[in-house]
Parts: C-alpha cells; sequence; structure tokens
C-alpha cells in the first residue's frame, strides 16, 4: 500500500513539473500590467505584464520556494535565456531564445550535470553541429545540421570513444561514402551513395580485415560482378546480377 501511495505521489509530482513548461493555455487573455502571480498546481509563477503580454523575467518556483524554471520574454514571446532546474538543484535544461524561436545553443543535462545534447539553432532551425552523449559522459553522436536538415558528416561512437560509424549528408540524405567499423578500428563496411541512393562501390569486412562481400549498386540496385570471400581470402562464390536480378552464379 505505501509502495502505491509512494508511486502515485511521484506520478503526480511529476505531471506537475511538466505542466509548469506548458503554461500559455490557462494564463488571462487580459490582465492589467504590472506584476503576476498564479499557482499552477502545486508551483507558483511570478512575472510581468504589459500590454496584456508577458514582458521581462518570469519565474516558476517549486513548493519548496526553490526555482523550477527561468524566462525572459518580450512582447508575450520566449527572448533571451531560458533555465530549467531539477529538484535536486542542477540545471536540467538551458536554452537561447529570439522572439519565440531557439536561437542560440541549446543543453540538456543528465542528472549530476553532465551534458546529454548540446545543440545549435538559428530562428528556430538546428543549424551548426549536435552533439548527443552517453550517460556516462563520452560522445555517442555528432553531426552537423544546416537549415533544420542533416548535412556534411555524420559520426557515431561507442561508450568506449570508438567511432563505429561515420556517415556522409547532403540535403538531408546519404550522399558519398559511408562507413561502419568494429570496436578494434577495423573497417567493417563501406559504400557509397548518391543522393540517397546507392550507386557505387559496397564492401563488407571480416573483424579480421579480410574482405568478406564486394559488388556494386547502380540506381540502389545490385549490378555486376557480386563476389563473396571466407575469412582468409579464399573465393566462396560469384553472382552476376543486373538490375538487381541474378543473371549467373558460380562456386
Amino acid at each position: 500500500m505505501k509502495k502505491q501511495l509512494f508511486l502515485l505521489a511521484t506520478l503526480f509530482l511529476f505531471g506537475t513539473v511538466l505542466k509548469s513548461q506548458n503554461i500559455d493555455d490557462v494564463l488571462p487573455d487580459t490582465i492589467a500590467d504590472g506584476p503576476f502571480t498564479m499557482k499552477y498546481g502545486s508551483m507558483t509563477i511570478k512575472g510581468y505584464f504589459e500590454d496584456s503580454l508577458r514582458t521581462g523575467n518570469w519565474v516558476t518556483y517549486f513548493p519548496t520556494g526553490q526555482v523550477h524554471m527561468v524566462e525572459h520574454f518580450k512582447s508575450g514571446k520566449r527572448d533571451g535565456i531560458y533555465l530549467k532546474i531539477s529538484r535536486r538543484g542542477s540545471i536540467a535544461e538551458q536554452a537561447e531564445y529570439s522572439m519565440g524561436q531557439l536561437h542560440g545553443q541549446k543543453v540538456e543535462f543528465n542528472p549530476g550535470g553532465k551534458p546529454k545534447r548540446i545543440e545549435n539553432y538559428d530562428h528556430g532551425k538546428l543549424h551548426g553541429l549536435r552533439s548527443v552523449f552517453y550517460r556516462q559522459g563520452t560522445v555517442q553522436e555528432e553531426s552537423f545540421f544546416r537549415n533544420g536538415i542533416k548535412d556534411s558528416t555524420s559520426k557515431w561512437f561507442d561508450t568506449k570513444g570508438n567511432k563505429i560509424a561515420e556517415y556522409h549528408y547532403k540535403d538531408g540524405g546519404f550522399d558519398g561514402w559511408q562507413r561502419t567499423w568494429y570496436a578494434n578500428d577495423v573497417l567493417k563496411s563501406e559504400q557509397f551513395f548518391k543522393e540517397n541512393t546507392a550507386a557505387g562501390a559496397y564492401r563488407l569486412y571480416y573483424k579480421n580485415g579480410q574482405l568478406k562481400e564486394s559488388g556494386t549498386y547502380e540506381d540502389g540496385l545490385k549490378t555486376g560482378l557480386w563476389q563473396e570471400f571466407d575469412e582468409n581470402g579464399q573465393l566462396i562464390e560469384e553472382i552476376r546480377y543486373k538490375k538487381g536480378k541474378r543473371r549467373e552464379k558460380k562456386n
């Protein structure tokens, strides 16, 4: 019974924290200029109105009086720094806004203060480096964005910091060499794409570095001679393709 009550209390508090981030729907449509205070669930929200619009610093407090969120508004829109603080007193999220849109850097943190995600924005769209981290703090992914879509190089790493994948993008689609690695830094696979379609060489390798399979794609379909090898480099079979269909097989 005690466990059930504890669970219900936890869910209630968690829901209150979530709701405190979306108060626009409960704010009055018109209000006199000047300071404003309201209760929202167990939270307390304080700020200022000017011409019936939020302006200046707005602060949301936990029931204990501890600060939960700090926001700055201009003409009713977020503008400037935004901070979200956990019950433990550590920063959970920080971001920069310009007239209601993310503009600048946004950082989310794991409990304990290590970054969870670092993103850069330009007027509401991802633009620049985006980094995602494992819980222990090592980098999981590094990707570049342009106007909200992936562009240039994206790299993936395992928990020990070894690079396990590198993808090249153009306008959000694969373009160029796409490569993966085993944890021992040995190349695992490589494939060429053009405008998000497989178009060119494909090679797959064993952990010892020996070639396992090789062939060519054209317009996303297997074409020409494809070969498969064992771990000692001995040829196992050869298959010829035309527009993705087998034309001939030789063991």
